[in-house]
C-alpha cells in the first residue's frame, strides 16, 4: 500500500475519532481539536492545536502540551471513539495493542461471593451485626450489594463493589471486622482514578455528594460517591464527569482534609460547577448517624474565593504569608 493511500486511511480512522482535520502542507502530520482542551474549556479549544505524525502516531498539543508516542493510548483515554476505531488506530499505526498492562485485567469477584441480604450462615450473621454496629441497615446491605467470601484474601472481611454506569463491575474492596486484622482495606488492582463508585446509581442532574470513602457515603445517602480518597482533580474519571455534566458539588470531605477540600472545591469552581462545602467537624461522616450525616448536607454553605484565602491566612502561625 502506497505511503498516500496508507496515510488518508490513518486520516480517515483519526478523524473518526477527533473530528474533521488540517492536513500539513509537507503530508506527514495532520492537526485536530484537542479533547483535553476542548475539556478544560480553554479559550482556544475549538482550534486544531492537536498535531499528529502520521507515520509513527507520535502527538503533541501546542497548547496544554499533552504530548506522547501513541496515539492510540490518547484517544482512548480522552475521547468517546468506538472500541472499533481505537483497535483500527492501534492497528494501522502498528502498536501491537500496547496498553498499559492493568487495562487487560478483567475484573472479578469471588468464585463464592454472596450477597449478605440473602445469606443467613454463620459468617453472614457476623458480618451483619457488624455493619449493623456501624449504622448500616437491610437496604444498604442491597444497594451497595455488600457481600462476603471464604476465599483467603476476604475471610472476615465485608466486600463492597462498584459497578459503572452499565452495571459493569469496576471496582471491589473490602473492609475487615476482625480486630485481629491489621489491614482494614483490601482494594482491588485497579487505578481509582479511573473509575466512578457506582455510577448507575448516580443521577448527575442533582447535586453530587462527595465523600472520602464507602461508608461516608452509605451515611450520605441518595447520589452520594465515595472518591475513595481525599482528592480528585483532572486526572480522575470522577472529576471530568462532573466537569462534563456541569453537576452541582456538596463536598462532605473529613475534618481533617479541610486544605485538600478547599483545594477540589476551588479546581471544581474553576470550570463553573457550583460548590458547596460541609462545615461538620469533630467526625466523619462514617461515624456519624445518618439523620446527622443529611443535617450537615442541608446545611452545607456555598464555597466562595475568600474561603481558601481565609483558610491560608488562618493556617499561618507566624502571622505572615511569607
Amino acid at each position: 500500500m502506497s505511503n498516500i493511500s496508507t496515510n488518508s486511511k490513518k486520516i480517515s480512522i483519526l478523524e473518526a475519532a477527533f473530528g474533521k482535520s488540517k492536513l500539513a502542507k509537507a503530508g506527514t502530520n495532520i492537526s485536530v481539536v484537542c479533547p483535553v482542551c476542548k475539556l478544560n474549556a480553554k479559550n482556544s479549544s475549538s482550534k486544531k492545536k492537536l498535531s499528529i505524525d502520521l507515520g509513527k502516531g507520535i502527538y503533541h498539543c501546542w497548547v496544554c502540551e499533552s504530548k506522547g508516542r501513541n496515539i492510540g493510548q490518547f484517544v482512548r483515554k480522552n475521547t468517546n471513539a468506538s472500541k472499533k476505531t481505537i483497535a483500527e488506530i492501534y492497528e494501522i499505526f502498528e502498536f501491537n495493542g500496547v496498553k498499559e498492562s492493568k487495562e487487560e485485567i478483567v475484573l472479578r469477584l469471588p468464585d463464592d461471593f454472596a450477597l449478605l441480604a440473602e445469606s443467613n450462615s454463620t459468617k453472614a450473621k457476623i458480618a451483619k451485626k457488624y455493619l449493623k454496629e456501624r449504622g448500616l441497615e437491610y437496604n444498604d446491605l442491597l444497594k451497595y450489594k455488600i457481600g462476603i467470601s471464604n476465599e483467603k484474601d476476604f475471610i472476615n472481611r465485608v466486600i463492597f463493589s462498584s459497578h459503572d454506569e452499565d452495571l459493569k463491575l469496576n471496582y471491589y474492596l473490602s473492609r475487615t471486622y476482625d480486630k485481629a486484622q491489621k489491614i482494614k482495606y483490601r482494594n482491588c488492582d485497579h487505578k481509582r482514578s479511573e473509575i466512578i463508585f457506582n455510577e448507575y446509581n448516580v443521577d448527575w442532574q442533582k447535586p453530587v455528594v462527595l465523600v472520602e470513602g464507602i461508608f461516608d457515603a452509605i451515611k450520605a445517602g441518595d447520589n452520594a460517591i465515595p472518591m475513595l480518597g481525599s482528592w480528585i482533580d483532572e486526572k480522575h474519571a470522577l472529576f471530568r464527569k462532573i466537569v462534563i455534566e456541569n453537576s452541582d458539588v456538596i463536598l462532605c470531605l473529613d475534618p481533617d482534609a479541610q486544605k485538600k477540600s478547599l483545594e477540589v472545591a476551588k479546581n471544581l469552581n474553576s470550570y463553573g460547577n457550583e460548590i458547596k462545602l460541609s462545615k461538620h467537624e469533630g467526625s466523619d461522616f462514617g461515624d456519624m448517624s445518618k439523620e446527622e450525616a443529611q443535617f450537615y448536607i442541608k446545611s452545607a454553605k456555598l464555597y466562595e474565593q475568600t474561603d481558601r484565602m481565609t483558610y491560608l491566612i488562618q493556617s499561618i502561625a507566624s502571622g505572615s504569608i511569607f
